[in-house]
């Protein structure tokens, strides 16, 4: 009878912890975070697939320009975006269901993950606590880009792993699943795609003694296929050469790994990102659960207190690793090593039960058993008082776009300058723009505001307005410039 309510008792929590999840993810979700380009970027490109049935960006009406090359967030992002648009109409709700979808199914196989690996019911909970309470998931999670649906498809993927891996290698499925898992992770981010890439090659090389089975791999390796070769129809149903393609895509690990627009050289770059992890609190905070996890590894391997490493704890290891080597010479925006500092917490409150054990003071036993729930608990407050998704701060870009945009009729004409992300509050697509971002992109006509006839302009707080200014009245909503047609305008 124990065991009974002990087994009934966690299923309660485990319950309470997913409605929480739940609750968490979709808490005021339309208007936290704000809209910005990236999520602009993709809402567009999924709506332009709804109305035109290509992959690209609407220019004008009817017309639109492909990305091909340039898109940077694949279909597994992209495809759900456009179905919810198909189903529920345009709008924000709609844009980032599927994102909430994504969300909790990297609860549900964080959970899953760690409780299989470490045969724990605890250590799993936390780690889905630590997720759950981290703020950066809600401000990269909620908007349509893919840094969360890419963890999923790898957690998941290392989930089969871990599976494939216990049966000794030999089990086809688990080896085709997972390895199906990975190519989907592949093809939602060229940080995926080379990241993972990269760890799992190296992981394979340091294990393939230990796969006596080697057949098996083949079938790992069918099952990244299906995935990439949608990929590769998607991304480049405009042709391209080899030579274009592979320049690409180095270009964008060039990208994710430089300053770009900054004077420093690679030496001052990476010894200013460096010192972010002692002078910065999410580094800061990364440092910690890194110092320990990896201090736990240690313990474990040279001291043998405990179970052998897992292939699967390899590999996530191997892709924090090189994640933060890329950080280090990047722009030294957080989101570049968001991946890490979410994979991180699958490891910790295991490394904590190792610490325990290694020490024989049961003072410090304690101490260190009360980490965790420390650190969730600082978590949670920050998330709801403190962090740029605070649960008590109103945020009102959102709500104000789509108040302003929601006058427009569908006959009347929209331009959209450099504000791709304003473009998912109206309500028709009878809308021109011009987005152009750093020296990679630009699409539209940049001449569009000479002389413009438009019956609405969306430029940014910044543009210069003069010329047009006259026949236009304007309205500020937030960083935004709404300017519409005088009657007297449009009868001349």
């Amino acid at each position: 009878m124990e065991f009974f309510i002990k087994e009934r008792t966690k299923k309660v929590i485990l319950f309470l912890v997913l409605v929480l999840s739940i609750f968490l993810i979709t808490f005021q979700f339309t208007d936290t975070p704000k809209v910005w380009v990236d999520e602009g970027l993709w809402t567009n490109v999924a709506e332009n697939l709804v109305a035109n049935g290509t992959i690209g960006m609407q220019i004008e009406p009817g017309v639109s320009t492909p990305l091909g090359l340039l898109l940077s967030v694949g279909y597994p992002v992209i495809f759900p975006v456009a179905m919810s648009f198909s189903l529920f109409d345009i709008g924000i709700w709609q844009a980032r269901l599927p994102m909430l979808v994504y969300m909790f199914l990297l609860v549900l196989s964080f959970f899953l993950f760690v409780k299989k690996l470490y045969d724990g019911f605890w250590p799993a909970i936390f780690s889905t606590l630590l997720l759950i309470s981290f703020s950066p998931f809600y401000g990269n999670g909620r908007p349509v880009q893919g840094e969360v649906p890419g963890l999923v498809f790898l957690v998941l993927g290392t989930l089969a792993l871990l599976y494939y891996e216990q049966s000794q290698f030999n089990s086809k499925k688990w080896a085709f699943l997972s390895g199906f898992l990975f190519g989907l992770s592949f093809s939602i981010k060229p940080i995926y795609l080379i990241v993972l890439g990269l760890s799992l090659l190296m992981t394979f090389i340091l294990w393939i003694k230990k796969i006596e089975n080697k057949k098996t791999l083949l079938f790992f390796i069918l099952g990244i296929l299906p995935p990439m070769v949608e990929w590769f129809f998607v991304q480049f149903y405009v042709s391209y050469s080899i030579e274009d393609i592979f320049g690409t895509y180095l270009s964008f690990a060039s990208y994710f790994t430089s300053n770009h627009g900054s004077s420093l050289s690679t030496i001052q770059t990476i010894s200013s990102n460096f010192f972010k992890f002692f002078t910065e609190s999410t580094p800061i905070l990364f440092v910690l659960l890194f110092t320990t996890i990896s201090f736990s590894f240690w313990i474990r391997h040279f001291k043998k207190n405990g179970r052998v490493f897992s292939i699967t704890e390899i590999l996530i290891f191997i892709f924090i690793v090189i994640n933060i080597t890329g950080y280090l010479k990047g722009t030294g925006w957080y989101r570049y090593f968001f991946p890490s500092s979410i994979l991180i917490y699958l490891f910790f409150p295991q490394a904590i039960l190792t610490l325990s054990n290694f020490f024989t003071n049961n003072f410090l036993k304690r101490f260190v058993l009360v980490v965790p729930i420390v650190l969730v608990v600082f978590q949670f407050y920050h998330l709801v008082f403190l962090s740029d998704t605070s649960f008590v701060k109103n945020r009102l870009r959102n709500d104000e776009l789509s108040l302003a945009l929601s006058t427009v009729s569908s006959s009347q004409t929209v331009l959209f300058y450099r504000t791709v992300e304003a473009i998912v509050f109206l309500k028709s697509n009878n809308y021109f723009q011009y987005m152009s971002m750093e020296d990679f992109l630009e699409v539209g006509d940049k001449d569009a505001l000479v002389n413009p006839t438009f019956d609405f302009i969306v430029s940014e707080t910044g543009k210069d307005d003069s010329t047009f200014i006259s026949c236009y009245n304007k309205k500020i909503v937030d960083r935004y410039h709404i300017f519409e047609r005088k009657t007297s305008c449009k009868n001349n």
